[in-house]
């Protein structure tokens, strides 16, 4: 909330009290005073008459005369007049209390007339009394009247304050924009300064701001001296031979500012895996000579192309830069560097495999050196959240790929406490095209547009960032609202990281239980890729699950054959085999025998096998032939929607 609607608020909550406050003052001085006047006015009103019925104390007409003369002067409520013993011989009374006040005023604000009473004589004996109550609709009006009066002066009072606040706002907003214009401009290495306001309280700050800029002025100068000391003296890094990080940014912006620079070209991205674990099992001469095998394989791919340039950026980091490379061919590169490099691990190099992720991005002359770097680095981080040694090549030119740590941190962390997150969901069959249940993908709203962002474009991010259990909790919590409006099942996917927090086993049993009839219908998975690591995250969360009579399943599955008979042991109701293995499975025997396999071995332990990604109804035949039992894709999505279009 802006400062400008806080003030505003406190001006009309302020305005609100004080009004309130003075409201309750006058209005019970005036009741008061009003009930004062109204016993006075009985008083005299009683008597008066008095006086004039003594004059005629033994005519009886008369008296009833003056009494109604009296109470049809409008002025009162009660005239009477009472004999000695207290019976009464004349009595006019008005019994409603009309007034121009609201009823729920009148109420509010009851008003107590007091009698006035006067007795009346003949000669030296008492003849009766009078007893008269002045009419409080009077008192209404005017007590009605003075709070609306006392009403408008408040509002005029406050918009008077609202206004000179907001003007004061604004006087003091402009040498705080340009404070931010200025910050803005260091950031931009445009090193601006601004004269002080007359505000005594920013103008402290705006002296310091401008002092920092002439400091960081200076500093950038001598770090610019220093980067050109440190090019010409060494630019290679000194265990690979390779051209190290500064001489790498060099080239890359000459490539990307240069006239003479290809229009177009790609950048890769190579990260050798867990470099700090690896140097910790192999010692530090082998973990070297790994290093060393890397830049060998990257050089030898890169061959002797004169404009390409492979660097060492540090420890476990390699870029190769590609001028003039369109997308295909950089991915076929980059594919190339990813077998040779799981060579190593064949070759003894590497006990680990994927030895490295590789991530590739597109760039074109004019670019930002920060927005390729970070572009080229979302792409890696897909590579090393999708777990394999295949290179990832991002064609994307959305700002959403060339965001920093920082950015995404703020970014997604807003999300979350937004909740600008959605589920999506596809249609999963029963391979004779019943439907089974509904796969929900989490989605987050771009906080530009609002349009929707895939799981890959945010959760590599949020993986590095260690914000995976926050968005996989939020997915559980959304699914089982949905389950709670509508029929059906549906399956939600988890990350194995998250399985290994026990922050998120807690909450995700706080979840279950809250809704324990929609858990019945909720279907959980788990990407195969990182079950390696988060095995046993999948031995603590199954029996949460198995409580809540939640279906466990392994996703994307199909290169841990032998871990069936473990993933049994954890509960695991089901597998989806990856598209990988299903595309153009009708023409290719190797990838019919795998599945066949899987569905068998799967089959014999009461686990359901499932396809992903299946496209054509010849792959949904294949599939069914060799005993799987359900798909899913676009062929799915095809046929669900053309039920629901027969069913209407």
């Amino acid at each position: 909330m802006s400062l400008l609607r806080q003030l505003w608020i406190t001006v009309i909550v302020a305005s609100v009290l004080a009004w309130l406050g003075s409201f309750a003052v006058s209005t019970v001085t005036a009741r008061n005073y009003l009930e004062q006047q109204l016993l006075a006015q009985g008083a005299d009103a009683a008597t008066s008459l008095a006086l004039s019925m003594t004059q005629h104390a033994k005519d009886p007409a008369m008296r009833e005369l003056m009494v109604t003369a009296l109470f049809d002067s409008g002025h009162f409520e009660l005239v009477r007049f009472s004999d000695v013993g207290g019976a009464v011989s004349v009595e006019r009374r008005q019994q409603a209390v009309e007034t121009d006040a609201p009823a729920w005023f009148v109420r509010m604000l009851p008003i107590e007339a007091k009698p006035g009473e006067a007795l009346v004589s003949d000669g030296w004996n008492q003849a009766g009394k009078v007893t008269v109550v002045a009419h409080k609709r009077f008192a209404y009006d005017a007590l009605w009247r003075g709070t609306l009066q006392l009403l408008g002066v408040m509002l005029v009072i406050g918009a008077l304050l609202g206004w000179a606040v907001t003007r004061m706002i604004r006087w003091i907003r402009r040498p705080i924009n340009e404070m931010v214009q200025q910050a803005k401009a260091i950031g931009e290495r445009r090193f601006v300064t601004m004269p002080e306001p007359r505000v005594v309280e920013l103008r402290s700050a705006v002296r310091a701001l401008n002092l920092m800029v002439e400091q960081v002025k200076a500093m950038f100068a001598e770090q610019a001296n220093r980067i050109e000391d440190l090019r010409a003296d060494a630019n290679r890094d000194s265990m690979t031979a390779l051209p190290n990080r500064s001489f790498f940014s060099g080239r890359l912006r000459s490539e990307l500012d240069g006239d003479d620079a290809a229009p177009s070209g790609a950048l890769a991205l190579v990260r050798l895996s867990d470099l700090a674990e690896v140097n910790r099992r192999l010692g530090r001469e082998r973990t070297d000579a790994l290093i060393r095998a890397t830049a060998d394989v990257l050089r030898e791919v890169a061959g002797g192309r004169e404009s390409h340039v492979v660097a060492r950026l540090n420890g476990a980091d390699f870029a190769w830069l590609m001028p003039g490379a369109a997308a295909t061919e950089a991915g076929e590169w980059a594919a190339t560097v990813a077998r040779g490099l799981e060579a190593l691990h064949r070759h003894g190099h590497a006990d680990q495999t994927p030895v490295a992720h590789i991530g590739v991005a597109r760039y074109k002359r004019g670019d930002e050196l920060g927005t390729v770097l970070a572009r080229a680095d979302a792409a890696l981080m897909a590579a090393e959240s999708a777990g394999r040694s295949e290179p990832v090549v991002s064609l994307d030119d959305a700002p959403l790929a060339a965001r920093t740590h920082d950015e995404w941190r703020q970014l997604l962390s807003e999300a979350l406490r937004a909740r600008g997150f959605a589920l999506a969901t596809f249609p999963v069959l029963h391979v004779d095209g019943r439907a089974w249940h509904d796969e929900a993908m989490i989605r987050m709203r771009a906080p530009d547009d609002g349009t929707p962002w895939t799981a890959g474009q945010f959760m590599p991010a949020a993986d590095r960032l260690g914000m995976t259990c926050d968005l996989d909790l939020l997915a559980v919590e959304l699914a089982l609202q949905r389950l709670q409006t509508h029929s059906g099942a549906i399956a939600v996917n988890l990350s194995p990281i998250s399985l290994q927090d026990l922050r998120f086993r807690e909450g995700l049993q706080r979840l279950l239980a809250s809704a324990p009839a929609a858990a019945r219908r909720l279907w959980v998975e788990v990407a195969e890729a990182g079950l390696d690591q988060g095995l046993a995250g999948l031995a603590a969360v199954s029996p949460i699950l198995a409580q809540f009579g939640v279906k466990l399943g392994i996703e994307h599955f199909g290169r841990h054959f032998s871990a069936i008979p473990r993933l049994y042991a954890q509960r695991v109701d089901y597998l989806k085999i990856d598209g990988t293995f299903v595309a153009g499975i009708e023409d290719n025997a190797g990838n019919q025998r795998l599945v066949k396999a899987i569905a068998d071995v799967a089959r014999g332990l009461d686990i359901q096998v499932i396809a992903e990604r299946v496209h054509t109804d010849a792959e949904w035949r294949t599939l069914a032939e060799l005993g799987v039992a359900g798909v899913t894709g676009p062929a799915a999505s095809r046929r669900a929607s053309a039920a629901v279009g027969r069913s209407q």
